[in-house]
This record gives structure tokens, sequence and C-alpha cells, in this order.
């Protein structure tokens, strides 16, 4: 699955949820929301830093061609 279709897919239950009127109490609300931000934010600090393995490799060959 690709960003857009995430997307989608968290918009299409959105507009469920709001047709068939259930109501979501305010702190699962703030939970959801707080979980979301919390992995969005870890996958993009792994992705965007030299953490893993893989990416110590690709920090080195950026240093020794100069690159960075």
């Amino acid at each position: 699955m690709d960003k857009a279709s995430i997307t989608r897919l968290v918009a299409l239950v959105v507009s469920l949820v709001g047709y068939f009127g259930i109501n979501v109490p305010s702190n699962v609300q703030e939970l959801l929301v707080f979980i979301v931000f919390t992995v969005v934010s870890a996958y993009g600090f792994w992705k965007n830093n030299y953490i893993s393995q893989k990416g110590k490799k690709q920090k080195e060959v950026i240093e020794r061609e100069g690159l960075k």
C-alpha cells in the first residue's frame, strides 16, 4: 500500500463512521491521534537517519564519495 491508498482508506473509514452516526468519545479520538502521530514520527525518524546497519553503510559511502 502506498501513501495515497492509506489516506483513502482512512478517509473511507471516517466517512463511514460519520454516515452511520457512530459517536466516538473524545478521549478515544485523542488516543488514536496520539498513536498515529507517534507511529508516523518514529517511521520518519527511522527513514531519515542513519540508524540501521544499512543506513550506516550508506552514510559511509556518501562521505567517502564526498557527497555530503
